[in-house]
């Protein structure tokens, strides 16, 4: 009789996860996964398969906490322009504020493997168009409510925020100074105005 497994499984894929962003794939080895996890390496693979496998699932989880935490100013009432500079400005202050230098895990995961492997460009590509599709339903409500013009092309608007908040990550990476991280912020959104 095999014994039951005595973890929290959502708990060890969030250290799996913070793992990987911090380190990237190839760079996170079996056993700096499992000693950031807290189980050992036969659980990890009944429970979660291979190190890819793992890591499939650890950019899912990725979106489900650190992406919708991300997007939740969108889902209050009140002004969608000022959630969306919430979101911008937000993530400015993750890296002046906190130290957060580890960028976007989807991001960095693109970077590292998407030119060679379909299953995580599916997965970054899946993530990212929900962004987008966060970004068009708030531009949408922003439009219906008169905060944006109707000649602006809201499809197009989305993928530049995408791409924007994206980029603003990786600066984050970079620049600790404030005031390049403001410019940034401010250009970016200025394409709404």
């Amino acid at each position: 009789m095999a014994r039951p497994k005595e973890f929290d499984r959502e708990l060890v894929l969030d250290k799996a996860m913070h793992v990987f962003w911090a380190k990237g794939y190839e760079c996170a080895s079996m056993q700096e996964l499992v000693e950031a996890m807290g189980i050992n390496r036969g659980s990890l693979y009944a429970t979660f398969g291979d190190k890819k496998q793992l890591h499939l699932e650890a950019l899912d989880h990725f979106y489900k906490t650190e992406i919708l935490h991300m997007m939740a100013p969108l889902e209050r009432p009140g002004s969608k322009l000022a959630a969306i500079r919430e979101i911008f400005e937000a993530t400015a202050d993750c890296a002046c504020q906190n130290g957060d230098r580890k960028g976007c895990m989807m991001y960095n995961s693109a970077v590292e493997l998407c030119p060679n492997d379909a299953e995580v460009n599916a997965k970054v590509s899946q993530g990212l168009k929900r962004v987008e599709d966060c970004f068009y339903d708030a531009l949408i409500e922003a439009r219906n409510k008169g905060e944006i013009t109707d000649s602006k092309d809201i499809r197009a608007l989305s993928r530049f925020l995408t791409n924007s908040i994206n980029g603003l990550r990786v600066m984050c990476m970079v620049f600790e100074d404030r005031s390049t991280l403001d410019d940034i912020v401010n250009i970016s959104l200025a394409a709404l105005d």
